[in-house]
């Protein structure tokens, strides 16, 4: 099945500590250990919200299969603009892009060619990111059933906290502040009896979040086509 994998995480924290004590008005260490966790989750929620690499990581993006470059004649009129581009080129999740590492095809047998970069463009300056076939140039063929090409790349705004867009980092400050202050927390009713309910995340955490989304118009995000 196609997909995304982590292959090498960043190897620091999205928030500093002492800047979520102090945003928290902590003094003492005795919680670091939970301020480490909940930067971690604010970082893991910020990437899931938006769609997006905060810090620097190294992915691998799998998938079935690729379209033909060559677009077929028919006869009579199409509805639709001419979206030729958009089945020459393989968007990759996980915005911004720094680099991509390479792009692999799979034979029926298993065995791996790596696919020339001089065969394709790497369209950074999109976001999403996309590889872009060149002219005169076509995909790989008798691919494997399954994950029959993956592309390994590096994306993310950078290595440190400070490469991340202020709105980001404030969401996530925001984020540790709530959940350090409604932890071990459980909605009473007016009779005192436990529910089910929680309390609810910030909207302006929502409001810094949202020009960052990166929208998927498609059923399915790691089909060839329309990722996104």
């Amino acid at each position: 099945m196609a997909g995304i994998q982590l292959v090498t995480p960043s190897g620091s924290l999205a928030l500093p500590i002492s800047e979520v004590k102090n945003f928290l008005r902590l003094d003492e260490d005795t919680d670091d250990a939970i301020i480490i966790s909940l930067i971690k989750s604010a970082e893991s929620f910020a990437e899931e919200y938006t769609h997006r690499s905060l810090l620097t990581k190294t992915f691998k993006f799998s998938i079935d299969g690729i379209s033909e470059g060559d677009i077929p004649l028919w006869e009579g009129l199409r509805v639709g603009p001419d979206l030729s581009i958009r089945r020459r080129a393989i968007e990759l999740p996980n915005p911004p892009l720094v680099s991509v590492t390479s792009v692999v095809a799979f034979d029926d047998a298993d065995v791996a060619t790596t696919f020339a970069a001089s065969k394709y463009y790497v369209d950074s300056a999109r976001v999403p990111a996309r590889i872009i076939l060149r002219n005169g140039e076509r995909w790989p063929t008798a691919l494997r059933v399954g994950n029959a090409v993956e592309i390994t790349y590096t994306a993310g705004y950078g290595d440190a906290s400070s490469s991340i867009p202020e709105p980001i980092r404030l969401a996530m400050l925001q984020y540790c502040a709530f959940m350090y202050e409604h932890r071990g927390e459980a909605e009473r009713s007016n009779a005192g009896v436990m529910t089910s309910a929680r309390p609810q995340l910030p909207v302006n955490m929502h409001t810094l979040l949202s020009p960052f989304v990166v929208h998927n118009f498609s059923s399915n995000m790691f089909e060839n086509e329309y990722h996104y």
